[in-house]
């Protein structure tokens, strides 16, 4: 395939090809038929960049695939870059007047702008090639739509595109473009499964500040009653594919508020018309859920609860009869625990099971290639979550198999105090994540350790896992200079890994509230699962951790034990007894 790439670029006399892990909608998880670097490379990371030149093929990723990276690419052509400098090796080696050929609809407007400032000089060409090369692409996935009832959504779709046409009013624009496929399902209130693990389906919405709106979809996709609804929200149902045309059916003098920062380069590209450059304000909406939406994902949190306890009640017995158990089959056995629940949908995320050295490798997910057997006296962690109509899940957990030695012991409980320290801290009305995330390193941080994640990611509802525009992170290429409100959800997961040893990583999922401080706000625990004590070392604790350690676990009890087993029950009381 990559001499194929190679004969389509000089057929075109491109010097260089650019390709970004991505699809139409600068989506984080992507569908099977554009894993065109996991095809071209082996590669199965989220994030990568790679660049193919005559005599060249490379792929630039960040540290948290590093160590899966190396093994993922070795033998295969590509070299492993480990930085995000990849504009200064094309700086470096192209010459003024080359040519870089890259596909317009992979890349975003903001980042195409930047590309071009930084590689003055340089030609570039919209040309996918992709389609040329790959002989066995997979068809495109076009799931069933189904419309997310009130009872669950809070709020009618009608009610939510009035909301988006004041700000869109607000913004001076007169109209608003979004292709984040997170925005249109949680505005319209529909939902399917056309990228694995995320609810959504493939569209374009263009909203105008009074009256109409055009949904671009695969217009065969939907049934009857879905275009009856859309029709009564007043929703005009396009090809898929015309919303590069858009443009010409929109007066000249028409403003459009859009994001270049998620919105594709050939789409931008394609309108004449004035550009106001804004987030989408569907992000901040979207973020900050309703009564009804938290009261649900409390509910899921008992549901998702109830799953992890009955499957580390198994596991761990299994572990003690000797029971041969692997990464694979642990998380099957945990997404069959997931799948009782009458409103489970599938999972929110590919699961991370990983044990010793798998686990030092941040998003290690188990195949048939790699999958080790999970033994005595190790370190298992589980980070793994749920789509459910009543919300979205997200939850590590982190257990010993057995022994463990006085180091893990330590490292476990200084990445503990980080994540309580987190959700024990009160704030000032509009602080920010990143004036908050050094309360999740300091522990680690007086023994020189630390991670090199961020320390907590936004949470959909019934939607993507990843959920902007809030954060908790140290990097400035994050959102996370967005303040906290009150009815936003924020995962808390400081971790550390020790290089083929272990890994370990505790996340909850907070809801930020009003504090009883006027002006302050604070958060409260949603998720519903023990914190293994065994390996805590108490002395190294506060009093205020220590409690807070102490009255979680015992929520979990009162909460989980009325619907387990008297065996589960057991098991979960000896597992939440205070330290």
């Amino acid at each position: 395939m990559l001499e194929n790439l190679r004969v389509e670029m000089q057929k075109r006399h491109i010097c260089a090809y650019l390709i970004f892990n991505t699809d139409d909608h600068n989506s984080e998880y992507i569908p099977q038929d554009f894993m065109f670097v996991k095809a071209l490379t082996g590669f199965t990371g989220d994030n990568a960049v790679v660049i193919v030149t005559e005599n060249f093929a490379g792929l630039w990723t960040d540290s948290r695939f590093f160590l899966s990276g190396a093994q993922e690419l070795e033998n295969s052509g590509f070299v492993l870059k480990k930085d995000s400098a990849y504009t200064a090796f094309l700086k470096e080696n192209l010459k003024p007047g080359s040519t870089i050929g890259f596909s317009g609809s992979l890349i975003t407007a903001h980042k195409y702008s930047e590309l071009k400032r930084k590689l003055s000089g340089i030609n570039f060409l919209d040309v996918d090639l992709i389609e040329k090369v790959w002989k066995n692409r997979p068809k495109k996935k076009l799931t069933e739509i189904f419309s997310l009832e009130e009872k669950f959504s809070g709020e009618s779709s009608m009610s939510k595109l009035s909301r988006l046409r004041e700000k869109i009013t607000e913004n001076g624009a007169t109209y608003f473009l979004t292709s984040g496929l997170d925005d249109i399902a949680w505005c319209l209130n529909l939902r399917a499964s056309d990228i694995d693990f995320c609810p959504v389906f493939r569209a374009f919405l263009a909203v105008e500040k009074e009256k109409d709106a055009y949904l671009f979809i695969h217009e065969n996709r939907l049934n009857e009653s879905t275009k009856k609804y859309l029709k009564n929200l007043g929703i005009k149902i396009c090809g898929y594919d015309s919303v590069y045309d858009f443009y010409k059916t929109i007066p000249e003098n028409a403003a459009l508020l859009l994001d270049t920062k998620t919105v594709n380069s050939r789409l931008y590209s394609s309108f004449t018309q004035k550009i106001i450059d804004k987030p989408s304000p569907i992000q901040l909406m979207k973020a900050v859920k309703n009564s009804t939406e938290l009261q649900n994902m409390r509910l899921s949190m008992i549901e998702d609860g109830l799953a992890l306890e009955r499957f580390f009640f198994k596991f761990e017995k299994n572990l003690e009869k000797g029971v041969k158990m692997t990464e694979l089959s642990a998380a099957k056995m945990l997404s069959e625990e997931r799948q009782k629940s009458k409103n489970f949908l599938f999972e929110s995320f590919e699961c991370i099971s990983a044990f010793n050295p798998h686990a030092a490798m941040p998003h290690f997910a188990p195949s048939e290639k790699d999958n080790l057997e999970i033994k005595k006296d190790g370190v298992y962690l589980v980070d793994s979550g749920g789509q459910y109509l009543l919300g979205t899940t997200d939850v590590t957990r982190t257990i010993p198999t057995g022994k463990f030695t006085e180091e893990f012991a330590r490292d476990y409980t200084l990445v503990l105090m980080g994540n309580i320290n987190i959700a024990i801290q009160k704030f000032p009305a509009g602080t920010p994540g990143s004036h908050l995330d050094v309360l999740a390193r300091q522990a680690l941080w007086q023994y020189g350790l630390d991670f090199g994640h961020g320390t907590g990611h936004g949470v959909g509802y019934c939607l993507n896992c990843h959920e902007g525009p809030h954060a908790f992170s140290t990097s400035a290429a994050k959102n996370n200079a967005v303040a906290f409100l009150p009815g936003m959800i924020i995962t808390d997961e400081p971790g550390f890994y020790k290089e083929n040893c272990y890994g370990i990583r505790h996340e909850n999922m907070l809801e930020v509230v009003e504090s009883h401080i006027k002006g302050f706000l604070e958060f409260s625990v949603m998720t519903l699962c023990h914190i293994d004590t065994r390996p805590v070392k108490k002395e190294l604790m506060t009093e205020a951790q220590i409690n807070f350690l102490n009255d979680y676990n015992k929520k979990v009890y009162e909460t989980l034990s009325p619907y387990l087993n008297e065996s589960e029950k057991e098991y979960l009381k000896k597992r939440t007894a205070p330290v």
